[in-house]
Parts: structure tokens; C-alpha cells; sequence
């Protein structure tokens, strides 16, 4: 059968194309699509105000890009003459480097970073004291020195003036350098866990099967490649394509019914805790990838501590501590400081996990086992060692110098990079393609050892770091990890990955930096997206300007229940790791109290029930097949709000946001 053809077909195909990776060609295009994600993505979230596509791990703008280039572009030159196609391996190479720079353009960094320099000074006012007690702990190598330049950031220009760019090329530069350490740091820690995850404890990486279906190469010339002519694949695109086509036109023409995909709310424990029953297409198909156990994990825990809330409530037991706007989780600060230990507890078991490797790695980099091959790697172990050391030292350093104490900077960038890797764990193993970390780093600390002790020269430093660390739904180092896992069938040297990588980090900053200042000043940030202009980077200004005007020692609850967090994600471990018939898996404890997962739950519960009854009763066979409905559940979502973006863009329409999640 056809599908069969393309489960086993083109085996050689795909290997010789595999061979011819990262090509001149490959790092063109790929730069080129880089620059569109760049440009398009800060237009059509601020001014369009359209379906997000570089929101999630997911990277929806690079699906669809991809999408369009392998079934399109691609088809048409394999159509043409086999050479001009690119091979499977330019196209896997290309994919990288999309969903790599996907990350950066908004959430990911370019909104957060322009907005969360200008937010303290355009809106200091008496009444939040900032001009008092923010703006003096603020360096001023850290932003424009020009308040015009920053008023007219979130006003726009006046008529005849031009952008200024030299007010922020300095402020910019020295961020830049910063960030771009943070990247080299979150890569090398990707190529130094590479072989431990996709080898040794061959982790899932659900988020990319998509693309590699996409890019399996046909035995013969053709317009399209197999995946592409599945039935089953089309009838899982079909039903979120016109779904999405729907809601569309309905915002043309309001006479259309509403449609919610908020199917229920339910209002639990004396209506102090509500269970959201929601659908996300992307997030069915994510799922569906994953085994039974570890999808029941992720909707189970989430019930649970669901009740866990319910029951704190009734009892009357809340904590009054403050925590910053990105580490309110649906369980209220109790069950935050629950999910973040047991995520801290999460890194460090795998951490033991990978020892005997890590172990190789560190002597492979001093030069002490020459015997360990490190050759498959994009880098080499003695290069990601000591790029992860020595960028680390110069993380601590800049932020150091940036106001914060050393001991404090060091803290900081440890607590961060743990909390990065745990999340990256959390998405390579889970497919959970929208997640985030229960708290920030700096907010750990904080509650670890008070306000009181840090104080406001460490605490008005930490506002900055919100531009890296604070909303992390999406980042460098879960993409690189997803990336290194997609290359890893490649054969020979890969040392032209990293660079691709790097291209591709480079091309994006400087790409988002333009669309972004030029809607901004053309449009007026205030106009724009009003999260990622307003709430987004002055909410930690104003938690910590409370903190500092009130402050606290370290929190008793917090250890309560990061105790708690710990204790139980041990168990878990233990267990799952001891125990064949244990049935929960540990990986969906950590996130488990996450607004996000209250939103994404039931989802998740659906495809964890699809799963379990199309094996029970219809085996693999049946399971390899829906397998392609499931994912053309995911393209189908991103290709229907990729395609209204294009369409409302020449129509003008504005607010046409066809799904959140």
C-alpha cells in the first residue's frame, strides 16, 4: 500500500541524500528563510495582530515555511530535474536552522529585549517610584541614553524624523555579545548530552517527527514526496485547515457562529478551582507520538495537583509570598515552588543518569581519553566543554557588571542553565510543545534567600535578565537539542552544523532587531502587542520595586513545598526507574501545576485514550498509519494560520488570530 511505500520505501534514497548536508546551498536558503522569520514574525504579532508563529517549542514558523518549501518549492525542482532538488539532508539542515532562529524574533527575545531596555524610564511615574528606586541600580551601558529615542519607541516617530539607530547601537551591541554567549553555552550543553539522550537513553524527541516525515526522500523523481500523498495525512490536516478556514471568515463576517475551543469549564471545590477541558490540535498530534505512560502522566499529575489546589484552598492554606508575573503558576505560589524542585530534581537524577558519559566527556576535553569518539559531534567534546566553562564565566561576569554581586551572578547563571535544561529534558522526552519553567532563576534565589538579603542593588538588576530568562515558552537550547537529534543520522563530519546554528542565531537577531524597531517607530510599541510592550516587561519592575520597598527574608513555605516537590519527583524516579509495572512516569510532575498544562490537559487526555485503544485493539500496523492523521493534525493547524497571515496581509485585515494554543 502507499502508506506502507512510504514507511519502507527510499531507504537508499535517504541515505545518499543524508550524506550532503550542510551544503553552501543548504546554509543560503536556510539563512534566507531565517531573514523571512525574522522580518514577518514582529509585523504580524504587533500589527497585524495575527495567529502567533514563534510562540512554543513547537516553532510553527518553521513548519509552515518548511511546508511550503518541501511541497512546493522543492516538489517543483524534483519535478523539473532530480539535481536541482535540494537532498534530504540540505532540507533537514534548512529545518534546523528555522526552528533554531524561530525562537528569537519575539517571546523568544527581539519584543522582550527592545521593550524590557525602554519600559523603566518611558514609564517611570511618581506613582510606581521607579525614577527612585529602579532607574539609579540601572547601568547606563545597559540602554539608550536618549529618553527621546526610547519615547518614540512606544510612540512612534514624528513626522520626518528618522529611526535612531545610533542611540541604540552601543546598549545593543553589548547585549548582543552577551546573548550570543548565553547561545554558544546552551549549544555546547546540547552537544556535550547529545549521545547520553538520543543514544543511550533514546529519548523521543516527538516534535521531530514532523519535519523528518517531511523530508523522506522518494526511490524515484516525483512532484511530491510520500508523506505528502497520504490519505491519512490529508484527513488529520484537513480537520484544523478548515476549522481554522472558518474562524477566519468569521472574523470577515461576524454573522458566522462563534466557534470555542475552550469546550468546558468546570467549577470545582466551592468554585475556588477550575478545570478547563480545551482542544489543541498540535498538541493531540504531539501526543499521540508519545508512549501511554508518559502521556498519562502529563494529564494525570496535572489532575492531581489540580485536587491538591482544590484541597489548599478549602483548607484555607495559601501563601502571602510575592512571585514575579512569570512564576504564578495555576497552583498559586505553593505548588510553583512543588513543580520547580521537582523539575530541579528532574536535572540532577538525569544528570547521575549520564555520569559514565559525562565522564568521557570531561576526559575527552582534558585530554585524558583519546579513545572516545567525538567525531558524529558538531562539536568536539573539548570544544563544548570549554565553550560551556568558559561562556558560563562570562555570563557571571557581564551580569556582575551589569550591578549584581558575583556571588549572586554565578547563582544566577547556574540556577537558569539548570532550569533551561530541565524544560529542554521536559520537550525532548514529552513532546510538550507548549511548557514553561514553573519559576524564573532569579526568583528562586529570591525566595531562597530573601529580598532582604539581596537587595535593591541585586534586585533591580535581575528586571534586565527578563529579557532572556522570564517568559521562556520558547529557546535556543530546546531547538538545538531537537536540531542534534535530527542531524544525528548524518553521516560524516558536522562541524558546519554549529555554524549553522550560529548563522541562523545571527541572521534572526539582526533581521527581528529591524522589523522590530521599524514597527515600533513606524506604529508606535504601545500600539503594538500589548504583552510584549507593556504587561510583559514592566511587571517584574513592579515585583521588585515592592520587594525592595518592602522586604522579605527567605520563604518557609517555598522550602515546604520545594521539599515536597523533591521527596515526590524522587519517589517518582525511583520508582519508574525499579519498577516494569509502574504505570506513571515521572516527567510530567514538574509541570504539572502550570496554567499552561491546565490548558493543554485534556488534549493530551485524548490522544493518551486515541493511543491506547487504536493498539489494543488494531496493534502497530493500525498505529503506524493514524500515526500520519496525528500529524497532519499539527501542519494542519500552523498551515492554516501560516496561509491567513499571507491572505490578511494583502487584505489589510487586522486581529485575525485563528487558534491561541
Amino acid at each position: 500500500m502507499a502508506d506502507d511505500a512510504h514507511l519502507q520505501g527510499g531507504a537508499a534514497g535517504w541515505l545518499a541524500g543524508m550524506a550532503q548536508g550542510a551544503t553552501t546551498r543548504a546554509l543560503v536558503v536556510g539563512a534566507l528563510l531565517c531573514a523571512v522569520i525574522g522580518v514577518s514574525t514582529p509585523y504580524s504579532t504587533n500589527v497585524m495582530h495575527a495567529s502567533y508563529m514563534d510562540l512554543d517549542f513547537s516553532t510553527p514558523a518553521a513548519i509552515f515555511l518548511f511546508f511550503i518549501l518541501v511541497f512546493f518549492v522543492n516538489g517543483a525542482l524534483r519535478a523539473a530535474h532530480e539535481r536541482l532538488a535540494l537532498t534530504s539532508g540540505e532540507l533537514v539542515v534548512v529545518y534546523v536552522m528555522m526552528m533554531v532562529g524561530t525562537v528569537i524574533p519575539t517571546m523568544g527575545l527581539t519584543a522582550y529585549w527592545l521593550s524590557t531596555i525602554a519600559a523603566p524610564f518611558y514609564y517611570a511615574a511618581p506613582e510606581n517610584q521607579w525614577n527612585e528606586i529602579v532607574l539609579p541600580y540601572v547601568r547606563k551601558w545597559l540602554y539608550p541614553e536618549d529618553r527621546t529615542a526610547i519615547a518614540w519607541l512606544y510612540e512612534g516617530l514624528p513626522r520626518g524624523e528618522t529611526i535612531p539607530w545610533a542611540s541604540w547601537a552601543m546598549p545593543l551591541l553589548h547585549w548582543f555579545l552577551f546573548l550570543m554567549v548565553l547561545y554558544v553555552v546552551m549549544i555546547c550543553a546540547m552537544v556535550i548530552l547529545r549521545k547520553q539522550w538520543v543514544e543511550n537513553e533514546r529519548l523521543l524527541y516527538p516534535i521531530t517527527q514532523l519535519p523528518m516525515e517531511m523530508v523522506r526522500a522518494e526511490a524515484r523523481p516525483g512532484f511530491t514526496n510520500p508523506f505528502l500523498r497520504s490519505p491519512w495525512m490529508w484527513a488529520g490536516l484537513a480537520i484544523p485547515f478548515l476549522l481554522g478556514c472558518y474562524i477566519a471568515l468569521s472574523h470577515y463576517d461576524p454573522s458566522f457562529p462563534e466557534v470555542n475551543l475552550l469546550v468546558l469549564r468546570i467549577d470545582l471545590f466551592r468554585k475556588t478551582t477550575v478545570l478547563k477541558l480545551r482542544l489543541s490540535f498540535p498538541m493531540i498530534g504531539f501526543s499521540y507520538l508519545l508512549s501511554t505512560s508518559l502521556a498519562l502522566s502529563l494529564w494525570f499529575f496535572n489532575l492531581l495537583t489540580t485536587f491538591e489546589r482544590g484541597g489548599l484552598r478549602l483548607l484555607g492554606y495559601e501563601s502571602v509570598e510575592q512571585l514575579d508575573p512569570y512564576s504564578q503558576s495555576g497552583g498559586g505560589p505553593l505548588l510553583t515552588h512543588q513543580s520547580q524542585a521537582a523539575l530541579f530534581i528532574l536535572v540532577i537524577y538525569g544528570l547521575w543518569m549520564a555520569r559514565r558519559h559525562l565522564r568521557q566527556v570531561f576526559a575527552k576535553a582534558f585530554g585524558r581519553a583519546k579513545e572516545v569518539d567525538d567525531s558524529g559531534e558538531i562539536l568536539s567534546y573539548r570544544q563544548a566543554v570549554w565553550g560551556l566553562l568558559a561562556g558560563m564565566a562570562y555570563m557571571a561576569l557581564w551580569l556582575h557588571h551589569s550591578g549584581m554581586s558575583l556571588w549572586v551572578a554565578v547563582a544566577l547563571v547556574v540556577v537558569s542553565l539548570a532550569t533551561f535544561l530541565g524544560v529542554t529534558r521536559i520537550v525532548a522526552a514529552g513532546g510538550v510543545a507548549e511548557t514553561r519553567s514553573p519559576m524564573t532563576a532569579s526568583t528562586v534565589l529570591i525566595s531562597a534567600c530573601g529580598s532582604e538579603t539581596l537587595g535593591p542593588s541585586n534586585l533591580v538588576p535581575f528586571g534586565m535578565t527578563y529579557i532572556w530568562m522570564g517568559d521562556i515558552r520558547t529557546f535556543v537550547m530546546a531547538s538545538a537539542a531537537n536540531g542534534l537529534k535530527m542531524v544525528s543520522d548524518m553521516p560524516g563530519r558536522k562541524h558546519r552544523i554549529f555554524w549553522a546554528m550560529i548563522i541562523a542565531i545571527v541572521v534572526t537577531i539582526l533581521a527581528s532587531v529591524w522589523s522590530t524597531m521599524l514597527v515600533a517607530y513606524q506604529h508606535g510599541g504601545a500600539n503594538a502587542n500589548d504583552w510584549l510592550w507593556r504587561a510583559g516587561p514592566t511587571l517584574p519592575f513592579d515585583y521588585l520595586t515592592r520587594l525592595v520597598k518592602n522586604p522579605t527574608g527567605p520563604s518557609g513555605s517555598a522550602y515546604l513545598f520545594s521539599g515536597i516537590g523533591a521527596g515526590a519527583m524522587t519517589a517518582l524516579m525511583f520508582l519508574n526507574q525499579r519498577f516494569v509495572w509502574w504505570p506513571l512516569h515521572p516527567l510530567g510532575f514538574p509541570i504539572a501545576s502550570l496554567w499552561l498544562t491546565d490548558e493543554l490537559w485534556f488534549s493530551i487526555f485524548i490522544a493518551w485514550a486515541a493511543k491506547a485503544l487504536v493498539l489494543r485493539y488494531g496493534g502497530a500496523d493500525l498505529y503506524k498509519r493514524t500515526r500520519l492523521f496525528f500529524l497532519g493534525l499539527i501542519l494542519g493547524q500552523y498551515a492554516v494560520s501560516g496561509l491567513w497571515i499571507v491572505i490578511d496581509y494583502f487584505t489589510g485585515k487586522v486581529g485575525n488570530s485563528l487558534f491561541w494554543i
